[in-house]
């Protein structure tokens, strides 16, 4: 890190398609530039460029860029999707000496090392899932699915998403997490599960008959009807509160996910790595690991959370400063929820057309397109078909 170094990096930035907006590349912008201002007051030459792709599309650019030589030299991806560009072997993997892992989190670092002990990226931030409110209309967020129904029925607009990795929260304060967890892992389905499954599949039917319920297929409309005043809460990702503080500013809350009878919300924490392409020269691969060890450093992993307030940070010896902010309070209980409750990483477990089935068939539930029966049958059928990887 103190040998000077001189070059330019390129960067790909992975999104979702809903998120390919001006709004997004705006915030991908500044906050390459507080990455680069920052790394550069250490390595004055060097330069960033970035791009941001679709994510699920990544694969396919990769394919195109590899065979050319012209792949990036780092990544900033979900986890899940560094795992499987670097079974295609589209990216490549990495070492780090322990010296750099022993800082990090340790779940974090357990999930991109490879059976060979080399990692498919290095992790840098966590991004939980919270309540986002409009304070204007909702003096408290509520803290149980029951006060969220009652709340609801007094006038209070609530937004669900039917995307499966958003709606995962609901599963464990319905008791419903662990019979997902166990037919995804292979186990077959017991009556405790079924009933289980039937619980939550019951609650939701409950939930979109309210008349201030309403259910959309993606985040992206959840966090565009909160803007406008459409609705008044939502869940939302902790990535998105910038976007959602710059039209609410103060009124917009935050808040941890609400419990329930069988316990704490179960949201999954997503996780952002940087990986390494396979295509860089020794001196650009020296210039992406300087940069990936700077990017996890205490020093801008404390300065990220102070300037941004929507991500937590990977690097142990930074403390999140909870008590003088209470959204960076309600995204810790909110990556508590996702470890205590043992969430499982759906996100990371299932391709994209299974998550795709999942949201099909709860949408043809919701529309009466099937009964509860035969939602529950095919909800089994789904998560059976599933296993860990």
């Amino acid at each position: 890190m103190l040998r000077p170094l001189e070059g330019t990096l390129y960067i790909a930035v992975g999104v979702s398609q809903e998120a390919l907006d001006t709004e997004l590349q705006k915030e991908v912008r500044e906050r390459t530039a507080l990455l680069q201002a920052s790394f550069r007051t250490l390595q004055p030459r060097v330069r960033l460029q970035v791009e941001t792709f679709n994510e699920e599309r990544l694969r396919n650019e990769l394919l195109v860029r590899n065979r050319t030589g012209l792949s990036p030299d780092l990544l900033l991806v979900n986890e899940s999707t560094a795992q499987e560009l670097a079974r295609e072997r589209l990216i490549s993997t990495v070492s780090f000496p322990a010296t750099v892992l022993d800082q990090l989190d340790a779940g974090s670092v357990r999930r991109v090392r490879r059976s060979d002990g080399t990692l498919t990226g290095l992790p840098l931030e966590l991004q939980p899932l919270v309540a986002c409110f409009d304070r204007r209309s909702v003096k408290r967020s509520p803290a149980t699915l029951s006060e969220l129904l009652a709340f609801s029925a007094k006038g209070m607009e609530v937004g669900l998403s039917l995307d499966a990795v958003s709606l995962v929260w609901t599963l464990g304060p319905l008791g419903a997490i662990d019979a997902v967890g166990n037919l995804l892992a292979g186990a077959p389905a017991t009556p405790a599960m079924r009933t289980s499954l039937n619980g939550w599949l019951q609650w939701l039917r409950a939930a979109d008959l309210q008349q201030h319920v309403t259910v959309y297929p993606t985040e992206t409309e959840l966090l565009k009807e909160l803007m406008v005043g459409t609705l008044d809460w939502i869940p939302c990702r902790s990535i998105n509160i910038t976007r959602l503080r710059s039209r609410l500013g103060r009124n917009l809350g935050v808040s941890p996910l609400p419990s329930g009878p069988f316990g704490a919300a179960s949201p999954i924490t997503r996780e952002r790595v940087l990986a390494f392409g396979v295509n860089s020269s020794p001196d650009q691969r020296q210039l992406a690991l300087a940069l990936a060890r700077f990017a996890i450093s205490p020093l801008h992993q404390r300065d990220m959370v102070l300037r941004n307030q929507y991500v937590l940070p990977v690097n142990r010896n930074v403390a999140p400063p909870v008590s003088s902010s209470s959204v960076v309070a309600a995204m810790v209980e909110g990556r508590q929820q996702s470890i205590q409750s043992s969430t499982l990483r759906l996100e990371g477990k299932t391709s994209k057309s299974q998550r795709d089935a999942w949201q099909a068939l709860l949408t043809r539930f919701l529309f009466d397109d099937l009964s509860q029966q035969d939602a529950l049958k095919g909800l089994i059928q789904l998560l059976g078909s599933e296993r860990s990887r």
